[in-house]
């Protein structure tokens, strides 16, 4: 291993001297992700605020097909419950799944989305957006609870226009109502549980005091 390395680090010293004694000059790296000038970083907030509201109001509306047109087409998605989409389809099979009003997990949500401060912008055509959500559920079972969480997005800008490349939301799984129902249960069982092995040991205590019958 160690030869390796020494002889990785000769061959980059030497590829360098052989360009410098050809006259040759290496050529610099490109910048990755130039700041645009002042003006420009406005323009460019402004129109990824306008992206914000606008994807906003066809979520509160349910109008997937308005949403979907501010998205990507090999989008990825990342939800609270693991599961992952990948482009359009995945999307909207993933939605009407979880929303189905007759055997969808979801019955109905509501949800408030806050974005903690100006996207993080590389170049002109990149930016990361982060905030948080709560989101309240109604579920099927008459069930309802409350989920707090926090969401990445990643921004791209296709043909002059900005497409929602990838989001990923995700909720504390130390801390949230889901956790709570889940110690509830086994709260439950294990009550239930001491109650069945006592009235199982109590019949299995009185079946051994009999006295067998007489021959």
């Amino acid at each position: 291993m160690r030869q390796f390395v020494v002889c990785l680090i000769w061959i980059v010293v030497a590829g360098s001297s052989l360009a410098q004694d050809d006259g040759q000059q290496l050529p610099a790296d490109p910048p990755i992700g130039a700041v645009p000038d002042a003006a420009s970083q406005e323009a460019i907030h402004e129109q990824l605020h306008v992206l914000r509201d606008r994807m906003f109001a066809a979520y509160e509306k349910r109008d997937m097909e308005a949403l979907l047109a501010d998205v990507a087409p090999n989008v990825v998605i990342t939800w609270q419950n693991a599961d992952r989409n990948i482009g359009h389809d995945e999307f909207q099979e993933f939605y009407n799944r979880m929303m189905n009003p007759e055997n969808g997990v979801v019955k109905d949500v509501s949800s408030s989305f806050a974005v903690d401060g100006p996207s993080f912008l590389y170049g002109d055509d990149a930016a990361i957006a982060r905030g948080t959500q709560t989101d309240t559920f109604d579920l099927n079972d008459g069930s309802k609870l409350t989920l707090h969480s926090k969401w990445t997005a990643t921004v791209i800008k296709q043909n002059d226009a900005w497409k929602v490349a990838s989001f990923h939301v995700s909720a504390n799984i130390f801390d949230n109502p889901i956790l709570d129902v889940a110690k509830g249960w086994l709260m439950t069982a294990g009550i239930l549980g001491a109650i069945g092995g006592l009235i199982i040991g109590l019949l299995i205590g009185r079946a051994t005091r009999r006295k067998p019958a007489a021959a």
